[in-house]
């Protein structure tokens, strides 16, 4: 980005700005050049931001699974399936301050628990609806699969490592921060326990970000489709004005292995569409799933 003539053309919309829509505007001018989906700005309880455009049949395809999303955060859904496969929907989960984010977590931490007492040979994790929120529970909640070890970083735009993700005695660490406090209920040493991670296209910000947690995941596969193109970074909060904030995308992300997603983590089996959230066993992704777990115990 030439950001000489960004400059030059940000102060010349400022300038000829006639409502606060136009002047907020040329921030997401800026965006769009940049090609950043990511950061958002909230002013006056307003958000700005810019966003991919995409033809009618995408919006037709999406719609119903962003309404699923919207409707299903929040709401961790499990199931046993054929006796021996436990099958966890994380959604996104919008927590908010130490109190609710402990939760969260703790709810998804006995949820793992009490499924691994079923003499379960393996998980599904499903992620494709989860379009983000906060990714702290959902780490912590999912640690006793993710093992007591690095689960990823964040990196510069060099690919410098500028932050360590960790679970430490089943809580998420980021950066040497404690972000939950979890009252452990059960220590199964599930890191090694088959796990197939299901993605799509609403998976997103720090619902990618758990994906990525999953990656080079000893005994675990990507199954579906790409995640949203340009929600792999980390964000952070800048407050300017008691109502002017800016999430701005910070950093990458990189997996256990220091592999940096700059746009998507693609699945290792693709499977397109074809979602049957009512009726798992009907689900081809499930299926796929199903399949890869019997083969594995």
């Amino acid at each position: 980005m030439d950001w000489q003539q960004a400059d030059k053309e940000f102060y010349n919309c400022i300038r000829s700005g006639k409502t606060i829509d136009d002047t907020m505007n040329c921030f997401v001018d800026v965006l769009k050049r940049l090609d950043d989906v990511h950061t958002q700005i909230s002013f006056n309880s307003r958000y700005y931001g810019y966003y991919h455009p995409v033809d009618d049949s995408t919006f037709r395809q999406m719609k119903p699974l962003r309404e699923k999303a919207q409707a299903a955060a929040g709401k961790i859904q499990t199931t046993i399936l054929q006796n021996k496969f436990a099958y966890v929907l994380v959604p996104a989960i919008n927590a908010y301050g130490k109190d609710q984010v402990n939760v969260y977590a703790q709810q998804l931490h006995e949820t793992i628990c009490r499924l691994g007492t079923k003499d379960i040979r393996g998980f599904i994790i499903d992620l494709r609806l989860n379009s983000g929120g906060n990714m702290y529970p959902m780490l912590t909640g999912l640690g006793a699969l993710l093992g007591n070890t690095v689960i990823g970083y964040e990196t510069d735009i060099d690919n410098n490592i500028v932050r360590k993700w960790e679970i430490k005695d089943g809580n998420f660490v980021i950066g040497g921060y404690r972000a939950t406090s979890v009252t452990k209920i059960c220590d199964p040493g599930y890191e090694q326990m088959p796990v197939a991670v299901l993605t799509g296209p609403c998976t997103a910000s720090s619902g990618t970000m758990t994906a990525i947690a999953f990656r080079k995941r000893p005994n675990t596969i990507f199954i579906g489709e790409p995640t949203a193109d340009g929600y792999s970074t980390s964000n952070g909060y800048f407050r300017f004005a008691p109502n002017l904030v800016f999430n701005f995308a910070s950093s990458f992300v990189a997996d256990r292995e220091k592999n940096v997603y700059k746009t998507t983590v693609a699945p290792d089996i693709v499977i397109k569409a074809s979602d049957n959230f009512d009726d798992l066993e009907q689900d081809n992704k499930v299926q796929a799933a199903l399949r890869w777990l019997k083969e594995k115990r």
